[in-house]
């Protein structure tokens, strides 16, 4: 039986998704001559993962500590990564951002075009021409006012557990003279058995007290990622724990 309503609901998310891109493609022809910021887009990518989450039955989403979110200023963001599930996840944040991905999502069909349109980050992981390209990426759409977020650990972690930070988020945040907003999300890894997903799943989102930009100009960058490393560790434990 679970195995039949997952697939009802894969295919009514697929069904809707087409439909939806139909509509984005459209709109991102329309405004993409004058619209520098993808801001009709990123709002359209806002509406999209709102119905995401309300399509399959019994997810709910819990979000914390909104009230560090300062909506005048640029943010490198940085947050833990447990599945792709993150991604329609992290836009519970009241911010226009683009996402830093690594290179290979964007040869996927629909998925991979549309976070082109939006004018997110690719990046060869592993590579040190790939993280200097997204530095430079990075400080021109914080520069405009647009904030980024980035997975630091630089992949899924496949125990759920929060691994090591790669330095490339904090390096950007330093050079472009912005702060950082840390944040830890639970419930995306938990999202399926396998291929079938899980009904009735609880997501959360934790935002956490922000690093300024004058602490991160002062800081050196090591230790601000093994100290954000370690904070963020400490937050995650406590909300993955409420429900055991």
């Amino acid at each position: 039986m679970k195995a039949l309503l997952s697939v009802f609901f894969y295919l009514l998310v697929v069904v809707f998704t087409l439909v939806y891109f139909v509509v984005f493609a459209v709109v991102f022809a329309l405004t993409v001559l004058f619209d520098r910021k993808r801001t009709v887009i990123h709002w359209l990518s806002r509406v999209w993962t709102y119905v995401y989450f309300r399509l399959i039955p019994g997810w709910k989403v819990q979000v914390e500590g909104l009230e560090y979110v300062d909506r005048t200023k640029p943010w490198v963001v940085v947050v833990n990564h447990q599945s792709m599930v993150d991604i329609p996840l992290m836009y519970v944040l009241p911010l226009e951002f683009k996402w830093v991905a690594k290179s290979g999502v964007y040869k996927w069909p629909i998925f991979g075009w549309v976070m082109r349109m939006h004018g997110d980050i690719g990046i060869e992981r592993g590579t040190a021409g790939g993280v200097k390209k997204m530095i430079h990426e990075g400080r021109k759409w914080l520069g405009m006012g647009l904030s980024i977020i980035v997975f630091p650990e630089g992949h899924r972690s496949p125990d759920l557990e929060i691994h090591r930070f790669k330095e490339g988020a904090f390096v950007m945040a330093q050079r472009a003279g912005v702060g950082i907003l840390p944040c830890v999300a639970d419930g995306s890894g938990r999202s399926s058995d396998g291929w079938k997903i899980r009904f009735g799943n609880r997501f959360r989102v934790r935002v956490l007290p922000p690093v300024s930009a004058e602490e991160v100009a002062a800081a050196d960058v090591r230790e601000l990622t093994a100290q954000m490393h370690d904070r963020m560790a400490a937050e995650y434990e406590k909300i993955r724990n409420k429900d055991r």
